[in-house]
Order: structure tokens, then sequence, then C-alpha cells
């Protein structure tokens, strides 16, 4: 895989998509300059696993978040896991009838994209692609939407079509007196957890009790997935993501 040195010559989003179109299958990393490599492991396109320090909430308090896990439920996941460490936080709240298999299953893609999330957090790292031995891939990979959508690219910079004279370069810098041109705008001021919970439900900060109980109710009856029996798979997997993210904002606003 053909990749730019360095990510301050791209972006991370366009790294990304480049790796989703040609279906790769391996491991991106993304070395820092303090001794830190950041891993993204692909399969057939498809983001599967992501291994980072930027981000290290665990599942059972990802859940309790969520409030899907209550604290009852997360001193017994924590004692079992002292007892067990070898076992995995998701088995053992399976096997304990603490959450079912579904909801341990968004809580883990809404992990990985939260580490996915941090990623683009970094100004700058080495990149390296790697291609290890086939692994075997224990919950449905990221789609290309999750992944892509919203993220920053440098389309800009290749929006104009080769002239006769000069070939396509997938990772082209833009030259010193197109820069002021193709920068991307400025980020929006990063929000705080209540107001993303109330933008999660659609309604406007300050809304009160009843109005926050009524968005969650209705935008839940739309998004539960026991209303698409025949999705397949990775799409089951998305919508548990998202009616996870309505509780946690839900549980946020409301207690």
């Amino acid at each position: 895989m053909n990749l730019p040195g360095r990510l301050r010559l791209t972006t991370l989003g366009d790294v990304l998509g480049a790796l989703h179109r040609s279906g790769a299958s391996g491991v991106l990393e993304l070395g820092e300059d303090r001794g830190v490599t950041h891993r993204v492991y692909w399969t057939d396109g498809h983001i599967t696993q992501v291994d980072t320090d930027l981000f290290r909430e665990r599942l059972g308090d990802l859940l309790a978040r969520q409030g899907v896990l209550g604290a009852g439920a997360l001193a017994r996941l924590a004692r079992r896991l002292l007892e067990t460490p070898r076992r995995r936080a998701g088995e053992i709240l399976v096997d304990e009838g603490l959450v079912s298999h579904d909801l341990v299953s968004a809580g883990l893609r809404r992990q990985l994209r939260r580490k996915l999330d941090a990623l683009f957090l970094l100004s700058d790292a080495q990149l390296t692609f790697r291609v290890p031995r086939p692994q075997a891939v224990s919950q449905p990979p990221l789609s290309a939407p999750e992944f892509l959508h919203g993220r920053p690219r440098a389309r800009s910079a290749r929006s104009r079509a080769p002239g006769a004279h000069e070939s396509a370069r997938p990772w082209q810098v833009p030259r010193a007196e197109e820069s002021a041109r193709s920068a991307p705008p400025p980020r929006a001021p990063q929000q705080g957890p209540r107001s993303r919970a109330y933008a999660t439900l659609g309604v406007s900060p300050g809304a009160d009790r009843a109005t926050i109980t009524q968005a969650f109710r209705r935008l839940a009856r739309s998004l539960h997935p026991d209303r698409f029996p025949h999705a397949d798979a990775t799409e089951r997997a998305r919508l548990l993501s998202r009616f996870a993210e309505l509780s946690a904002a839900y549980h946020a606003l409301a207690g």
C-alpha cells in the first residue's frame, strides 16, 4: 500500500478512504515521535480493530455510562475480571446474564468508533501499512460511512483534474500559492456531553423532561433493532449502536 510518509502531508480521512477503496487487509500503523504506535486493523477494506492509548474507557464503564449497566452489575463484572483476568469483559457480561449479547456487541462497536475518533486528534505520525496473517473477525467491522462520514478530507487539494502533462497524484500536497485556498476551514468548538446529548435527541438545550422523554421514545420506536428483523449483521450492529447512543443521551439529560 503506497501511503504518504507522514500524516501531516494528508488527512487521516483520506488515508482511511484510500484503504477502503482498495479493499485492504492488514494493519495501518501510526507511529508518533513520542515512541507510541497506534494500529488500525483492516479486513477487505473495513475496520475491525483499533489499538490506541488515546481512548481507554473499558467496556463495562462505557455500558454503565450509557445507562445499560447498573452499579451492582458493574461491581460484579469487576470481581469476575479479578477472578478470571484472561476472560473478556463482554464474555463475562453475557455469561452472567448481566447484559444481552446484542448490547455487548453494540458497546464494543461504540468503543471501536471512539478509539478511531481519538486518532483524528493526531496532528502528525509516521504512516506504515503492513499485511499480517489473517485473523478471525469476532464481530461485524465498521462500515465505510461509520469511519468516513463527516471526517475532514483533503478533497480541495485534489479537486483540479490533471492536465495533459501532469499525472494524478493521490497524495499531492498543495503548492504554496494554493495553500490559502485549500486549507480546511477552522474546526467548530467541541461540544460538551450535555450539548451532544441534546443534539442526539434533536431537542433544544434546556428542554424540559417531558420534551426529552417524548423525543427519546419517538426515536427509540423508529430505530429499535426489533423493527428490522431482516437486517444483516452489519446493519443490526449499526442500529444497536445508534439505539445505545439514544439511551445514553436520554439518561444524561433525564437522569
